[in-house]
Order: C-alpha cells, then structure tokens, then sequence
C-alpha cells in the first residue's frame, strides 16, 4: 500500500479531499430536506446531495491510490457526481 498522503492537489492530500467529501455527504444524508416534496422530487432533493458527494469521494479515493480501483475511474466517478449535482441544483432552483 503506498502512503496515504503521497498523491495530491495543490498539496492537499487525496485522502483528505476524500474524507472531507464523505462527511459533506453524511451531513447531508442526516439533515432533513424536501419535507413538502414528493415522488421524484423529494428523492433527489432528500439523496441526490449526498449521492454526488459519495461519487466525489470515490473519485478522490482513486485519485489517492490506495485502493484498489484504477485511477482513470476518478474523472468518470467525479464527472458522474458533478452531473448529480447538477440535477440536484436544477430541482432545487425549480422550487423556488
């Protein structure tokens, strides 16, 4: 296994960024969101945030080479995460 904080970006380790990416994502499962939502709507503005952040995660992971998933999985899970959001950000800006 190589060391943990060897592979960064703008000398923030890939470790760091991926831990950081999976609290965001556990804050945002447990709060509470779209309480007047329903059907497709509240799922994706209940889990879709959280999702997206997952993928960041995953992505910053591979970037970090310290599992087992090859590194050119990262730009396809950080590219799949920011189309998430994307769709997070275009039902929540629907609400309003």
């Amino acid at each position: 296994m190589n060391d943990l904080f060897a592979e960064r970006i703008a000398g923030i380790p890939w470790v760091v960024v991926a831990a950081v990416a999976a609290l965001v994502a556990l804050a945002y499962a447990v709060l509470p969101a779209a309480q007047d939502a329903t059907g497709a709507t509240f799922i994706i503005l209940r889990w879709a945030h959280s999702v997206a952040w997952l993928f960041f995660a995953a992505a910053a992971l591979a970037r970090a080479r310290i599992v087992n998933v090859p590194m050119e999985w990262s730009a396809p899970l950080a590219a799949t995460g920011g189309l998430v959001y994307v769709v997070f950000m275009v039902t929540t800006m629907g609400r309003g």
